[in-house]
């Protein structure tokens, strides 16, 4: 008998956590936090008390209480013995938190396998962010299309095409028969061939069930369907018209092909491209795989890095820093030669602006998601910082997950016995394209096969 209980993800956005048990096997699939996880109890300085390790987190039904899965060190003071793990592995399909950040209460006896690339992600990610830490853990890496053996049962990871690199779905090969969990994947992007593979994969293997993402599965999606190749040509454009100005542009900053797009587009209208730091140190990291195609930070003469100029330098930017030489630039660059360059501006460098000084009407490229929401604390920031210097606003966003069509498109090409919809508010949606649907409910077992 073959059971699926699902921890995070069902009927949200987010925070996947599912648990594949079969025979000897307890399989975890990513181990995600939601993105609102805990924000009906905590709030800013409001806290869990993490001193009594995941005391809050149990008392407040935020995360289960399963002997063998945390570490000691989050039970000493929880209420919850610590026991040798019960777990055979977890799998990670891709970087992003929603995804990843529960990782840090897993017991570290405890394997995690990941993509190559995503492990240098988290290498640079711990490395250049304050209080982004996952701790120690038996990481194990992969590449597509290998085999891993998890307590006797196979766990096929295949490339998707997603918003991160080294996004990977996974086939679990389990006595029933093939489960096929998508991860987090996309049809319309630069690497398209890549989300076909890990469909005609799970096609050949004749699925007894699909778990997949459903983000973009809603009655109104608000995301244009744009392409990479789209967001490029209008970038261009926008880019091109702002004569004697300044070009911003903001995006997710792991999202290493939207990185290599600003490139190609501050080359196509004859500008410099100027990169935040812990993009650089990422693009600089993943270097090492060769199999990721990432702009070369260290010998591009139109590649530049922006220095913030903290009072205390870290480490990794003093040595970072000094590879690139003159190719580092202050403020003081950027405000004089403004029409000279795109720089990359995050939601945290907003405050750069004040020294940069652009000229009104420079152009202010939004390329993340639409907001969904209109009483957004975060897009209201950025309004008001877009206002506030006058500057001109374009939206243009390739998303990272496949639209409902897409979605359709996939489930009917699989062909599987079940659809069982996760990361989506609208699991009750796939009922109008898949034949089959069995909607998960949170912690209860479900058998498969």
């Amino acid at each position: 008998m073959t059971n699926l209980t699902f921890y995070g993800g069902v009927g949200e956005i987010g925070g996947n956590k599912v648990l594949v048990e079969d025979r000897d096997a307890r399989i975890w699939l990513d181990m995600g936090a939601t993105f609102d996880f805990g924000s009906d109890y905590f709030v800013e300085y409001l806290m869990p008390r993490e001193r009594f390790g995941l005391r809050d987190y149990f008392a407040l039904g935020l995360l289960p209480k399963l002997p063998g899965l945390y570490g000691a060190e989050w039970l000493d003071r929880a209420g919850l013995p610590h026991e040798t793990p019960r777990f055979s592995a977890a799998f990670i399909s891709h970087i992003h938190f929603d995804h990843t950040n529960h990782l840090r209460f897993l017991d570290p006896a405890i394997p995690v396998h990941l993509g190559v690339g995503t492990k240098i992600i988290l290498d640079s990610w711990e490395i250049t962010t304050r209080g982004m830490d996952l701790l120690a853990h038996d990481y194990r890496t992969f590449r597509t299309g290998a085999s891993v053996d998890a307590d006797g049962v196979d766990v096929e990871p295949i490339h998707v095409d997603h918003s991160a690199p080294a996004a990977y779905g996974f086939l679990v090969h389990t006595s029933g028969g093939t489960i096929a969990y998508t991860g987090d994947l996309r049809q319309h992007g630069p690497h398209s061939e890549m989300t076909k593979d890990f469909i005609d994969a799970a096609k050949t293997n004749e699925p007894i069930a699909l778990i997949t993402e459903g983000t973009r599965v809603t009655p109104a999606d608000p995301r244009a369907n744009f392409t990479e190749a789209l967001v490029k040509s209008k970038s261009i454009e926008t880019a091109g018209r702002a004569k004697g100005k300044a070009v911003f542009a903001t995006f997710y900053p792991r999202d290493v092909d939207r990185m290599r797009t600003f490139v190609e587009v501050a080359k196509a209208v004859d500008r410099q491209f100027v990169v935040q730091a812990r993009a650089a140190h990422l693009l600089v990291s993943l270097s090492q795989d060769t199999r990721i195609q990432v702009p070369d930070v260290l010998r591009d003469p139109d590649l530049l890095v922006y220095d913030r100029r903290f009072h205390r330098q870290e480490t990794w930017e003093k040595n970072l820093f000094a590879q690139l030489g003159d190719r580092v630039v202050t403020s003081d660059y950027v405000r004089e030669h403004q029409d000279e360059l795109v720089v990359q501006l995050d939601f945290t460098t907003m405050p750069e602006l004040i020294d940069i000084q652009p000229v009104p009407g420079s152009a202010f490229i939004h390329s993340k998601s639409e907001p969904i929401e209109e009483n957004d604390e975060v897009e209201k920031a950025v309004a008001n910082w877009v206002r506030f210097f006058k500057l001109r606003r374009s939206q243009y966003h390739a998303s990272g997950h496949m639209s409902e069509r897409e979605i359709a498109d996939m489930i009917r090409a699989i062909a599987p016995k079940a659809v069982i919809p996760i990361h989506t508010e609208y699991p009750e949606r796939f009922a109008q394209f898949a034949s089959h649907v069995v909607q998960p409910v949170l912690a209860s077992p479900m058998p498969v096969g």
